[in-house]
């Protein structure tokens, strides 16, 4: 087997069900990602424009980069590797229901990196789980894991779009695995956009944070303001109305959610659900204006 398929084998034996490798050029739509900030899209996520240049190119994470390999593995199997108390609140996303990701993906890749070592002695790696500045859905449609769709999330013709993304970055010049044919994930469908609580996806493609009810209730430190207030329901953190309607998810598996109203608890009583869960952080901002 060529080292490509040697590594996607042990991917695939650590449970992640996707896998691809793409070559380690600029992101080749980084003109979109640019509009959107320019546009303010990103409300007061100003990372992304701290670290706006560093994305323009994964030689900012990992120098002499010449493959980008990215996995895929789906929420089903990372929240049912282990029972966690947040699965007993409701209004929490479902790739929130369970372990953190985080820390499932990263031990993985920790395997993957002895295996690429053993390949390339004298070759380096890095590995990144959604923190590093780096355009993944970019990267993993080009790597031939989905289609990006009129939600701005990867889908993939099995898994829809309720898997976690991985990024394995290699000095090596690995075997490149783009899409083996077309997928549009979409065609004339728009009801994410017309199911779109707060209408934060204002056109296909294109989703304004400063509408957005997952960004409100995630990352936004503050009391809501009124209009979205009266948008979030019973989502306590994050909103999905977007994933939930799309018809490439129908058939998926659900991890369900619970029947305890969060809203109710304080945050003394609210910390044993989340701690060692993917939302554990977001805690002091889902008590921020709670109860508008």
């Amino acid at each position: 087997m060529s080292a490509t398929q040697q590594l996607l084998a042990v991917a695939r034996g650590l449970g992640f069900e996707l896998g691809g490798v793409t070559s380690a050029e600029p992101p080749k739509h980084f003109d979109a990602f640019e509009r959107w900030l320019q546009a303010g899209m990103n409300a007061e996520m100003t990372h992304f424009v701290r670290h706006f240049e560093a994305r323009k190119h994964p030689e900012s994470l990992l120098p002499g980069v010449r493959s980008i390999f990215m996995l895929g593995v789906s929420y089903a199997t990372v929240l049912r590797s282990e029972p966690h108390p947040i699965r007993q609140l409701r209004g929490i996303v479902e790739y929130g229901r369970g372990t953190d990701y985080h820390r499932w993906i990263r031990s993985r890749l920790k395997v993957l990196t002895e295996k690429h070592h053993e390949l390339f002695p004298e070759g380096r790696c890095r590995i990144a789980v959604d923190t590093a500045p780096i355009l993944e859905k970019q990267y993993a449609a080009a790597a031939g894991l989905g289609t990006i769709g009129k939600n701005t999330l990867l889908i993939h013709p099995q898994f829809g779009s309720k898997f976690y993304l991985a990024t394995f970055l290699s000095t090596e010049p690995l075997e490149e695995t783009p899409p083996s044919q077309p997928f549009d994930p979409c065609g004339e469908c728009r009801r994410c956009l017309d199911a779109c609580p707060t209408g934060a996806l204002v056109e296909p493609f294109v989703m304004d944070a400063r509408r957005c009810l997952s960004y409100w209730t995630l990352i936004h430190r503050g009391a809501l303001p009124p209009e979205i207030a009266a948008k979030r329901g019973n989502r306590f953190l994050g909103c999905e109305t977007c994933q939930q309607v799309c018809p490439h998810n129908q058939s998926l598996p659900t991890i369900p959610e619970g029947t305890l109203d969060p809203f109710l608890l304080k945050a003394e009583e609210l910390h044993p659900f989340l701690v060692g869960s993917a939302l554990e952080p977001h805690k002091p901002k889902a008590f921020a204006g709670k109860l508008e």
